[in-house]
């Protein structure tokens, strides 16, 4: 059967790997971005030359109704969807001081509702005895969870609940998986001198890197008797049990 996933978050990063390891995987593949235009579609021009199709599709999930419409737009110009990575997250910091209702909604709107309307498409237009498949990104801080970026944090806990839950719901036509990647890339705030470091401290001597995290989605999608699993790629950083987040720690 011809396959395509839907991949948010897409065009850069964490996501560009995902988008580029399917594609090789044989898969067509729907780039979706937010504000990324001109790196998704030279994303999607590579995916092209590989002999699979792509497509760049633009939403803010954050809008009430944006997920529905990017299902749809998907379905019409590449679909019918039959896979989905929920990649695309929202990670800005707060703690229980600086927390307000704002940015409490925003994490969740993009990091859990989406992704469950999302999912909800994917499983209305799926038949019963098919074969689609869900993997959800996370963050190994659900299995240690520190007090730093608490919207975050806890909109990554809500997925992992979805995970186990919908993985029973959707049986058999639908399997739903997720990925925890550790300290992947270095973010906004942190030196390379601090991301090296973070990733040098963990138990293995050394980090993930995007690829790593592109061959856990790729396992995942084709490991037919898996469901309801959480796969850890952190190389053992949920371990440390650190007391803040590794930026704090590491810079």
């Amino acid at each position: 059967m011809d396959r395509t996933a839907l991949v948010t978050g897409g065009a850069k990063r964490i996501g560009m790997e995902i988008c580029l390891r399917l594609a090789n995987d044989g898969l067509n593949v729907a780039v979706h971005h937010r504000d990324s235009d001109s790196e998704s579609l030279t994303l999607v021009e590579e995916i092209n030359s590989m002999g699979v199709r792509a497509a760049s599709f633009q939403c803010d999930l954050s809008q009430p109704g944006g997920p529905s419409k990017l299902f749809e737009e998907c379905n019409q110009q590449i679909g019918p969807i039959t896979d989905l990575v929920n990649n695309a997250s929202l990670f800005s910091f707060d703690d229980i001081k600086s927390v307000d209702e704002e940015k409490w909604d925003l994490h969740m709107s993009v990091n859990a509702r989406a992704q469950i309307m999302l999912i909800k498409h994917l499983s209305l237009q799926t038949p019963r005895l098919s074969s689609g498949s869900v993997v959800n990104i996370l963050d190994q801080k659900i299995a240690s969870p520190n007090p730093d970026y608490l919207s975050y944090t806890a909109s990554r806990f809500a997925m992992l609940g979805m995970t186990e839950s919908l993985a029973r719901a959707l049986a058999p036509s639908i399997r739903v998986n997720s990925v925890a990647p550790g300290h992947t890339l270095p973010s906004p705030d942190q030196s390379e001198e601090g991301f090296s470091r973070a990733q040098n401290q963990s138990p293995l001597g050394f980090g993930p890197g995007p690829k790593d995290i592109a061959d856990a989605v790729s396992y995942l999608m084709h490991s037919r008797a898996v469901t309801g699993q959480v796969l850890f790629v952190d190389s053992g950083e949920r371990f440390l049990g650190r007391r803040r987040d590794v930026l704090f720690e590491t810079e």
